[in-house]
C-alpha cells in the first residue's frame, strides 16, 4: 500500500486521468496490499473514512459495516476507483431518464480482493456490503481531490423518490438535515430492471 501512494503522490497534475490511474493500479499486486498498518487504532464497526492524501488525488480506505450501503448517488463532480481490500463489494449501476421517468437498474456485480471498481464522472450506482456479519474494507481514489455534494442526485428506489443535495450536505444519505437537500421529489420515476 505504502508503494502504490507514494505512485499516486508522485503523479504529474496535467497527467490525472483514468486510464493512467487504472494503468498504475494494475502495476501493483492488488491481492497483497499490506494495508493493516493504516488501520490501527481504527474502529471496524461503524461506516467511516480514513484519510490518506489529499493532493494530487484524493485516497482513503473506507470501512463499510455488515449490510452497509450507501443511497443511489450520481458522481456529477468526481469519478475513481475502488479497490476492495478485504470482503466483497456489490456494485449496481442505474440509469435515470427524467423525460420518461424511469430509473433503469442494471444486473448487481460483486467485486473482491484483487479487483477494482472504476467509478466514471456522471455514474449513478450504489455500493454495498452484503455480509450480514463482516466489515468489507475498501480503498478509494477520487478525482478531483475537492468537490462538494451541491447539486448530487440521490435516488431512493424502495420509495421512487429523488433528491438535489445542496452546498450544506456533507455526505450522501436520506436522513440529512431538511436544508441539506435543494429538492426532494415524491413518486418521481418508475422502475425497470435490465435484465
Amino acid at each position: 500500500m505504502k508503494k502504490l501512494l507514494q505512485d499516486l503522490k508522485s503523479l504529474e497534475v496535467g497527467k490525472i486521468e483514468p486510464n493512467a490511474i487504472r494503468e498504475l493500479i494494475r502495476s501493483h499486486d492488488l491481492r497483497n496490499l499490506n494495508y493493516e498498518p493504516y488501520l490501527e487504532s481504527q474502529e471496524l464497526t461503524g461506516y467511516h473514512r480514513i484519510p490518506l492524501m489529499e493532493e494530487p488525488v484524493q485516497a482513503f480506505i473506507m470501512i463499510r459495516p455488515p449490510q452497509h450501503n450507501l443511497a443511489i448517488h450520481h458522481h456529477n463532480n468526481f469519478w475513481g476507483f475502488i479497490v476492495p481490500l478485504k470482503g466483497m463489494v456489490a456494485e449496481t449501476i442505474y440509469r435515470y431518464d427524467q423525460p420518461k421517468r424511469k430509473v433503469y437498474i442494471h444486473p448487481t456485480k460483486t467485486y473482491t480482493k484483487g479487483d477494482y471498481i472504476y467509478e466514471p464522472f456522471n455514474v449513478l450506482h450504489k455500493l454495498q456490503n452484503n455480509s450480514p456479519i463482516d466489515p468489507a474494507i475498501t480503498f478509494h481514489i477520487r478525482y478531483p481531490s475537492v468537490y462538494d455534494y451541491s447539486g448530487t442526485m440521490i435516488i431512493d428506489a424502495k420509495n421512487r423518490r429523488l433528491a438535489f443535495l445542496s452546498k450544506k450536505a456533507t455526505e450522501i444519505g436520506w436522513d440529512l438535515p431538511a436544508d441539506h437537500y435543494e429538492k426532494i421529489e415524491e413518486e418521481a420515476y418508475d422502475l425497470e430492471k435490465l435484465w
